[in-house]
């Protein structure tokens, strides 16, 4: 726990601070213990466990004549090139769903490069043709992942590369009022941004669901417990109590999502094994911290995003002794299954 030195005066407001903090994170611990709803009935069949892929293995027919019956292998499956439609794992980016504002790695504005400047019901209109082509069957029960990378919906949340979004936004303040102090513009940049963003993912997700109702929707990486430091001495993989409390604060979106894509990818420069188990588990358990706390008369199913390679290597492979190990690993978490 983070604690600020203070003065007398301030000392009573910093064990209010403490304490709800402290309380925060013991409700956490008690509705994960004792709060547990019904799971969702099994996607496919009585199978409370599946495997589905999610892999452009199509590239390997087409271009190296290799052939895999991905049907035998997998419970379900779909490639995520855009030429295929109709898949029972469709997976939309940010070009094939609506008009996904984002700016590109060289700073241009796409579809107005921000949430809070780019057209709402615009963006519905096109996403709502997008869902029909490519997921025309209106019985759809299969997986629609939507993967937005490119911005998070929280303000704190953008840091690195997606300061440009909070430095974008304050810029449209500055140009939209005169005589505003730098902490008025970042508070309106902040509310506008976050408003925007809040309407943007949650309309979408909402029109996938009444437009196909029987499918799984979510957002690939939600949720994530930004638990990256592997190099701190003694990591234990534990999530930051912050971000577990930043996930609180995304009801909003977990309430009008069918289900959670949290994603597991280990990079080959960590090499310490047991770090990478740690990394694993807890972003698996946070998942399914969240699938309880919605709405929903039943916990959501979580359907845990891994890969054959490292994240940072896409071309180096897990070993036959490294994958089974990291799949053990979660397994022990009752995590619903695999993508």
């Amino acid at each position: 726990m983070l604690m600020v030195p203070v003065g007398v005066g301030q000392r009573q407001h910093s064990m209010s601070v403490v304490c709800t903090l402290s309380c925060s994170w013991l409700l956490l611990f008690f509705h994960t213990a004792f709060g547990q709803k019904p799971a969702k009935l099994p996607l496919v069949g009585r199978k409370p466990f599946i495997a589905a892929w999610n892999a452009p293995l199509d590239i390997c027919s087409n271009k190296y004549n290799v052939h895999a019956n991905v049907e035998r292998l997998f419970h379900i499956s779909g490639s995520p090139r855009a030429v295929h439609t109709g898949q029972n794992v469709t997976i939309f980016y940010a070009n094939r769903l609506g008009y996904y504002p984002f700016y590109t790695d060289h700073g241009i504005p796409i579809n107005g490069g921000l949430p809070q400047n780019c057209s709402l019901d615009a963006h519905l209109l096109k996403a709502y043709k997008d869902i029909n082509h490519f997921i025309p069957a209106k019985d759809f029960a299969g997986l629609a992942v939507i993967d937005w990378e490119y911005w998070r919906p929280q303000w704190n949340r953008n840091w690195h590369k997606k300061d440009i979004y909070r430095r974008k936004s304050r810029e449209l303040i500055s140009q939209s009022y005169v005589n505003v102090t730098e902490s008025q513009i970042e508070e309106l940049a902040r509310k506008r941004f976050e408003k925007s963003a809040l309407s943007f993912m949650q309309k979408t997700v909402q029109l996938g669901t009444q437009l196909r109702p029987k499918g799984l929707w979510g957002f690939y990486l939600y949720p994530d417990c930004h638990n990256y430091n592997l190099h701190n001495h003694n990591y234990t993989g534990s999530c930051p109590m912050q971000e577990s409390l930043r996930n609180n604060d995304l009801l909003w979106l977990w309430n009008s999502s069918t289900a959670l894509f949290p994603s597991v990818a280990i990079r080959k420069s960590q090499k310490d094994s047991n770090s990478n188990i740690h990394f694993s588990q807890f972003r698996v358990l946070e998942s399914l911290r969240i699938a309880g706390l919605t709405s929903h008369d039943y916990e959501l199913p979580t359907f845990v995003y891994t890969r054959l390679g490292y994240r940072d290597e896409a071309m180096a492979f897990l070993t036959t002794v490294g994958l089974p190990h990291l799949l053990d690993g979660l397994n022990s978490y009752h995590v619903i299954s695999y993508l």
